[in-house]
C-alpha cells in the first residue's frame, strides 16, 4: 500500500484512489513507507500530470448544437404556421400532418437533449478512467470559474461543449489563451448576449439609428463579468466606464447564423464593432493596434479580423494583471486546499502567477510544492459531485445509478444549474445544510445497497484500499461493527475522513 503522501496526492488534488492508480503509483515509485523522499513522488507524480489533459473526441459538439438548434426552432415554426393556416374542421385527419410535423420536432430535441447530457457526463467520468486526475480536478475548476447557466434551450445544448472545446484543451497552458477561448466560444457569447451587442457608432449603429429602428445596442453583460468574476475580481479598482469600454471593445464577436449561410461558430461581425480608441484601467488600446505581448491564440485572431486586436489586447493584460494573480491564486488554493488557504501559499502562487505570465502548469506546481498543501490534517469539505466520483473510485464503479446527471440534480449540484455567472459556491458552508447531508446520507445508503447486490467485497478493504494509511482507527471501528455490508459501505462513505479531503 502506497504512504500517505500518496495518498493524500490522489484524493486532495485528484478524485480519490482507486486500484488502477494505486497500481500505476506503486510501479513508478515503489510502495515504500514515509520517508524523506515519499513527499518528492507524490509531489512528481502530480506535477507529470500538469500536461495535455487527454479526453475522447466529444460526439456532442458547438457546432452540432448551433445548427440542432436552428433546425428545431425552424421545423417548430413552420409546424405552428402549418397549424394556422390548415382549415379548423375538428377532423383528426386534417390535423396530422401538423402534429406529425411538431412530433418530430420534439423527437429532435429530445435526442439533442440526450446528446447534450451524454457529453457533461462523459467529461466529468472522464476522470474515473484518466491518470491524469489533476487535471480533471482543474477542469471541474475552471469551469466552475467561468460558470454557465442553462437557463434556455440553446444554452441547455451548448453549456458542456465549453469545457470540451475551451477550457479543457487551455488547461496546461497560459491563463490567456484559456480567456480568450472562452470568450470568444458560442456558449460563453449566446449566455451572457455578446452575439448581439452593437457598437453606437458602428456601421450597423448608425444605420439603425438613422432609420429610427430599435434594436440591440450596447451590451455590458460579458464585459462586466470578464472583470468582476473571471480576471480581477471585486474590488480591485476598476470602475463602471472600464466596464464599458470593455464591452465596446468586443462589441462584434457574435456566431454566425445557419439561417443566414453562416458557419454556426466565432464570428467577427464588423459592421457592428464600435470603432475608435478605448481607454480602461490607465491604459489607451488603439484600433486594429497589436500589441508586442500578446499569446498565439490571440495572435490568429486579430491576424484574421484585425479590428479585434483591440479587444484581445485588453483580455490579455487583464490576464496577467496582479489582482487576476492574486485572485485566481486565491480561488484554486481554495478549491485543493482549503476554505480558508495559508496565506503564504496564494502570495507563491501570485508571485508564480506573475513571473510566468499566467502559466497554469507553473503555479499549479507552486501549489503542489507548498509545504502548506501537504497537512495531514484534511480542511476541505467535498462538493456533491466530488463526493459522488470520489465514492465510484472507492467502490471501482464507472459511473453511479441514477445517472451521474440525475444523481447531481438531486443532490443541489446539477451540471450547470448555478443559475448564475458567478457558479456554485466553493466552501463548505453550501453544502452543510441539514438538506444536503440527508441528500448525501440517502444517496450514500441507495448506492451501497446497490453496489454490494452486484459486486462482492469486504467494506473493510474498500475503507483500507480508498483511505490507506489516512484512514482513521475510529473510522474503522465503526465499519467492523455495522450491521450489515451495506451499512458498513454507507458509514465509510459518509465519515469525515472520507468526506474531506
Amino acid at each position: 500500500m502506497p504512504n500517505e503522501h500518496a495518498y493524500l496526492a490522489m484524493n486532495r488534488f485528484g478524485l480519490g484512489a482507486n486500484k488502477g492508480l494505486i497500481k500505476a503509483f506503486v510501479k513508478s515509485y515503489g510502495n515504500p513507507q514515509v520517508s524523506s523522499t515519499s513527499l518528492k513522488n507524490a509531489q512528481d507524480w502530480l506535477i507529470q500530470q500538469l500536461g495535455p489533459y487527454r479526453l475522447e473526441k466529444a460526439q456532442w459538439t458547438s457546432k452540432k448544437a448551433i445548427s440542432g438548434f436552428y433546425a428545431f426552432r425552424k421545423l417548430q415554426k413552420q409546424a405552428e404556421e402549418s397549424k394556422k393556416a390548415a382549415p379548423n374542421t375538428g377532423k383528426e385527419p386534417e390535423a396530422k400532418p401538423q402534429n406529425n410535423m411538431m412530433a418530430d420536432a420534439l423527437n429532435d430535441r429530445r435526442a439533442m437533449m440526450q446528446k447534450t447530457r451524454g457529453l457533461a457526463e462523459q467529461t466529468a467520468l472522464a476522470g474515473l478512467r484518466s491518470s491524469q486526475p489533476l487535471q480533471a480536478r482543474l477542469l471541474d475548476f475552471f469551469s466552475n470559474h467561468f460558470a454557465l447557466s442553462r437557463t434556455n434551450l440553446v444554452m441547455t445544448l451548448l453549456a458542456p461543449t465549453l469545457e470540451a472545446e475551451a477550457i479543457a484543451p487551455n488547461l496546461h497552458g497560459s491563463f490567456t489563451d484559456m480567456l480568450v477561448a472562452v470568450t470568444s466560444h458560442p456558449a460563453m457569447l449566446f449566455y451572457l448576449n455578446n452575439e448581439r451587442s452593437m457598437g453606437p457608432n458602428s456601421p450597423m449603429g448608425k444605420r439603425r439609428k438613422a432609420n429610427n429602428r430599435r434594436g440591440t445596442g450596447l451590451n455590458e453583460n460579458l464585459a462586466r463579468e470578464i472583470m468582476e468574476l473571471h480576471t480581477l475580481g471585486v474590488k480591485s479598482g476598476y470602475s463602471q466606464n472600464d466596464v464599458g469600454e470593455l464591452a465596446r471593445a468586443i462589441t462584434g464577436w457574435s456566431i454566425g447564423n445557419v439561417n443566414r449561410n453562416e458557419a454556426p461558430s466565432f464570428l467577427f461581425r464588423k459592421n457592428m464593432h464600435e470603432p475608435g480608441s478605448r481607454a480602461l484601467m490607465g491604459k489607451t488600446y488603439k484600433a486594429k493596434a497589436k500589441p508586442k505581448k500578446m499569446t498565439e491564440l490571440s495572435l490568429q485572431y486579430a491576424n484574421k479580423y484585425p479590428e479585434m486586436a483591440q479587444g484581445l489586447a485588453i483580455l490579455n493584460d487583464l490576464a496577467v494583471h496582479p489582482a487576476t494573480a492574486q485572485h485566481l491564486s486565491y480561488k484554486l488554493a481554495k478549491h485543493f486546499i482549503s476554505d480558508e488557504p495559508a496565506k503564504s501559499i496564494v502570495e507563491q502562487m501570485t508571485k508564480t502567477w506573475l513571473n510566468t505570465q499566467g502559466n497554469i502548469g507553473a503555479v499549479m506546481q507552486t501549489l503542489i510544492t507548498h509545504k502548506d498543501s501537504w497537512r495531514l490534517d484534511s480542511d476541505k469539505f467535498k462538493s456533491p459531485r466530488a463526493f459522488i466520483l470520489s465514492a465510484c473510485n472507492a467502490c471501482d464503479v464507472p459511473k453511479p445509478n441514477p445517472s451521474l446527471f440525475q444523481t447531481s440534480e438531486i443532490m443541489g449540484h446539477g451540471f450547470f444549474n448555478s443559475g448564475s455567472p458567478a457558479g456554485y459556491p466553493d466552501e463548505q458552508g453550501a453544502w452543510l445544510g441539514a438538506s444536503a447531508l440527508n441528500s448525501r446520507i440517502e444517496w450514500a445508503s441507495h448506492f451501497a445497497n446497490v453496489i454490494i447486490k452486484r459486486k462482492k467485497f469486504d467494506p473493510v478493504q474498500v475503507a483500507q484500499s480508498a483511505m490507506g494509511p489516512l484512514l482513521k482507527e475510529s473510522t474503522l471501528r465503526a465499519i467492523k461493527r455495522a450491521e450489515s455490508k451495506s451499512q458498513a459501505l454507507a458509514l465509510l462513505l459518509m465519515s469525515p475522513d472520507f468526506q474531506r479531503r
